[in-house]
């Protein structure tokens, strides 16, 4: 099996300060792509971006007002996203309510990345 080159492409990771994310974000830019790493801690998120010469943008999505910032940022300054890898996730032992008022893992998980 031969890995597909994606030379030209540009991919955006959410979650990607490490674990899967992270692991995605290497691949990508292995292949050839233009990585964008979103993550929610920042010295994390620019270490990755560093790593594969990627671009950092932190976000919490925790917090719609960043997940709203992020997709502004990235409509005005990517003209194409090619691959979107939507891995930010939460899992949490304790019910936490996020700023925005909602359950912290069901706004994580499933509210920001269709906000």
């Amino acid at each position: 099996m031969t890995a597909e080159t994606l030379d030209g492409l540009t991919a955006v990771v959410t979650g990607a300060s490490s674990g899967v994310g992270a692991a995605a974000a290497r691949q990508l830019a292995a292949r050839g792509a233009s990585v964008v790493v979103v993550g929610r801690a920042v010295t994390r998120t620019r270490a990755v971006a560093d790593e594969v010469g990627g671009t950092a943008l932190p976000a919490d999505f925790a917090r719609f007002s960043e997940v709203r910032e992020l997709a502004r940022h990235l409509i005005s300054r990517i003209p194409r996203i090619d691959i979107l890898v939507n891995n930010a996730g939460v899992v949490s032992p304790k019910r936490q309510t996020t700023p925005d008022g909602h359950e912290l893992t069901v706004q994580v998980n499933f509210l920001s990345p269709s906000c």
